[in-house]
């Protein structure tokens, strides 16, 4: 007997559902799971399912969507949150995951009453294309089944741990800032725009391949090379006198603040 797929939806359709959907459907061809959305953000919806019509169907209500499947992902702007839980109707045998990144699970509890599962998870945009980490609290064996077929799966027992982690996904537009810091630098400096921006990219994407390669030790190790007098020598050196890199831990602190207001730890 063939083993039937899960159906998989989506409240709210916005970036990060639209990447994920994306992965689910572009990468994930070896586990074809169908993929109900929900009609708010339409246009994003409606081409998803133009872009996937064998896999993706838009409901006509949010309701629909959680009738209609098995796993309901909460993607809607943490704001809207306890409005739109609270508007929908779940069946005992649902499981939740939530991705709004301020909301504790008896939170998101109490407005969805009881559920055979309830998780909350991190993923990020880059699931759509790449194996990125995505974390997962509390463990459960199924979502991460599902979910590794677009990323790596990171199971955490520890809400709070989830939330320091979750901070750190605050550096993606900082990232990008450099980066267009850097590759505006080079053009100021007669490079060709374009030219100066793929060797920027293409340069820290390359550097990031070689640093998903290492562990606890060997990122430390990496950080800590660099030939006396040379330019990365140089470089680490005049950030390091002006606590380039201490602001980036200090900048953590009032991400983990906003996300961990409610979380016991």
């Amino acid at each position: 007997m063939e083993h039937k797929l899960p159906t998989l939806g989506f409240i709210g359709t916005g970036t990060l559902t639209t990447a994920l959907v994306t992965g689910f459907c572009a990468r994930a061809a070896d586990a074809p799971y169908p993929i109900v959305l929900s009609p708010r953000s339409r246009k994003n919806a409606e081409r998803l399912k133009a872009a996937y019509p064998g896999r993706v169907t838009v409901a006509e209500s949010m309701q629909e969507v959680v009738d209609k499947s098995d796993w309901v992902m909460l993607a809607v702007l943490p704001a809207a949150g306890e409005e739109v839980c609270r508007s929908l109707c779940f069946r005992p045998d649902h499981k939740v995951i939530n991705f709004m990144s301020d909301k504790t699970l008896p939170q998101v509890r109490a407005w969805i009453g009881e559920t055979a599962v309830l998780a909350h998870m991190v993923p990020l945009t880059f699931n759509a294309f790449a194996d990125g980490p995505i974390v997962l609290s509390p463990p459960n064996s199924e979502a991460a089944e599902i979910f590794g077929h677009i990323g790596q799966v990171l199971q955490l027992e520890e809400r709070y741990h989830a939330a320091v982690l979750a901070a750190v996904t605050g550096c993606v537009a900082p990232f990008f800032t450099l980066m267009d810091t850097l590759s505006r630098w080079s053009a100021g400096q007669g490079v060709p725009q374009e030219v100066a921006a793929k060797y920027v990219t293409g340069f820290f994407g390359a550097v990031c391949q070689e640093a998903a390669r290492l562990d606890a030790e060997g990122l430390r190790r990496m950080a800590s090379t660099a030939t006396p007098g040379g330019i990365n020598f140089m470089v680490k050196d005049f950030l390091a006198q002006r606590e380039g890199f201490d602001m980036w831990a200090q900048a953590m602190e009032p991400a983990i603040a906003r996300l961990a207001a409610n979380i016991p730890h």
